[in-house]
């Protein structure tokens, strides 16, 4: 019987790729999986030969948006594409897009093949918008490549860790629940609470599924690692885990690890705009040149240097329903530099740094980002996670989640740290008592500001 169950769990990859290309694809007509089987020579390419492709791609979709959306029929009018640089266009957002809707999408956009899509409002800003498919085949294709990458293979058991809106399959239709079923998705303990009771049932609930990949939250996950730890059971490993989603914390990376002793990647993307990237051994996040063109700009909408933080623009090469050309996602980041020291080409980013609005408010009018807040916590060794609250410029609470062993001593450390990021003029208290906030996906908030910035 055993040797039954190994020969299934073997040839169920093979099955559900064959099936898959031979069937789903063209029924679907979106060849998701053959692209994702295509992306190896795609990333193996000069770099000169991947720049030309996606210059082709460009110019498809400037093509299409001069002639069939009104708003760049009169951006482009007159122009001849070829000769477009992508710096001559206006970035473009959301906030810009939403009151006139119509003017950013293509004549006839009914009828080009495109998917209902809307982002998950963990900002309280839900924006609902039409996905071309081809652009979905590109993202998905591209999230299959990096999640084989690390020795997962396609038809082996997935684990939804947890069931956030924006990991919902069931919220896109029958055809997406199909393809569920067939790709093997299990949810683990749907809903987004992560109290000890149910991170350890949804750790368990993981385990019993036996699935080659873990895939969700990065705090879900980490709650889960805590649970495990605090309750000294073990549950059966998966191949990998890919978080997603939020912040990947190094406590959190440290944790997860420990309890379920298997390699660890974190993701960054999106739909709208359209990025899709996984992270290698050294923690960069290596972008999916076949989606779009990632730029990093600063306030003055210059283009950062490597190295340097600035407002996340994404241009999507296969969106014509709805081009997103320089579209701003509302995510801070920081480019790479040359050749990331795992060896991959391509351009890649150092780090995420959270979204725009994500930082506090100084009463000089200074700002402090999560990257140098982040750090404040480096050598806490018992801070499971934690949270700035600022209900105004020159208050700040600092809340914690903490585990035994958490002294006095690691206490004034934390407090030391964060005052001499926030300066003297700002009174800092720190609570283990208060909840942490978090927003209706179930997302982790690592600041939440009460007050507008001016």
């Amino acid at each position: 019987m055993m040797s039954l169950l190994r020969l299934h769990t073997a040839l169920r990859p093979r099955v559900v790729s064959a099936v898959t290309c031979g069937v789903v694809e063209p029924v679907l007509r979106a060849p998701y999986l053959s692209t994702a089987r295509w992306l190896p020579e795609f990333f193996a390419w000069p770099e000169q030969k991947r720049r030309a492709w996606q210059r082709d791609r460009l110019q498809a979709v400037l093509r299409h948006a001069r002639n069939e959306v009104p708003y760049y029929r009169d951006v482009l009018a007159g122009r001849d594409v070829d000769g477009v640089d992508l710096t001559e266009l206006p970035v473009i957002d959301k906030a810009m897009m939403r009151p006139c809707m119509d003017n950013f999408l293509s004549r006839g956009w009914r009828d080009i093949p495109h998917i209902a899509k809307k982002t998950g409002g963990s900002t309280g800003d839900p924006f609902q918008y039409p996905l071309d498919k081809r652009a979905w085949v590109h993202i998905y294709g591209a999230n299959l490549y990096f999640w084989e990458s690390t020795g997962y293979r396609y038809g082996e058991r997935l684990v939804m860790v947890s069931s956030p809106p924006s990991l919902q399959s069931a919220s896109e239709g029958l055809k997406t629940r199909l393809r569920s079923v067939l790709e093997g998705r299990v949810i683990s303990a749907a809903g987004c609470h992560i109290d000890p009771e149910t991170s350890l049932e949804r750790a368990l609930a993981a385990g019993r599924a036996r699935g080659a990949l873990w895939y969700g939250y990065a705090s879900h996950i980490a709650a889960m690692a805590d649970a495990v730890l605090e309750a000294g059971v073990r549950v059966p490993a998966p191949k990998a885990i890919v978080t997603t989603a939020e912040l990947l914390f190094p406590t959190w990376r440290e944790r997860i690890e420990q309890a379920f002793e298997a390699p660890l990647r974190d993701q960054y993307g999106c739909n709208d705009g359209g990025i899709m990237s996984q992270g290698c051994s050294h923690d960069r996040l290596h972008l999916a040149e076949n989606v779009s063109i990632v730029e990093i700009l600063d306030d003055a909408g210059r283009r950062c240097p490597p190295g340097e933080e600035g407002d996340v623009v994404v241009t999507n090469l296969h969106a014509r329903t709805l081009p997103f050309l320089r579209y701003r996602i509302g995510d801070r980041a920081v480019l790479g530099a040359g050749t990331c020291p795992c060896g991959t080409e391509g351009t890649f980013l150092e780090r995420v740094v959270g979204r725009h609005g994500d930082n506090l408010q100084l009463p000089n009018g200074k700002h402090v980002s999560m990257h140098p807040l982040g750090k404040c916590f480096f050598d806490a060794r018992h801070v499971r996670r934690y949270q700035f609250v600022q209900p105004e410029p020159g208050r700040i609470q600092v809340r914690l989640e903490v585990e035994p062993g958490f002294d006095a001593d690691e206490r004034s450390m934390i407090l030391g740290e964060v005052r001499r990021v926030v300066g003297s003029v700002v009174d800092v208290d720190l609570t283990t008592d208060e909840p942490m906030e978090i927003t209706r996906g179930g997302k982790h908030r690592v600041i939440v500001r009460a007050f507008d910035t001016a």
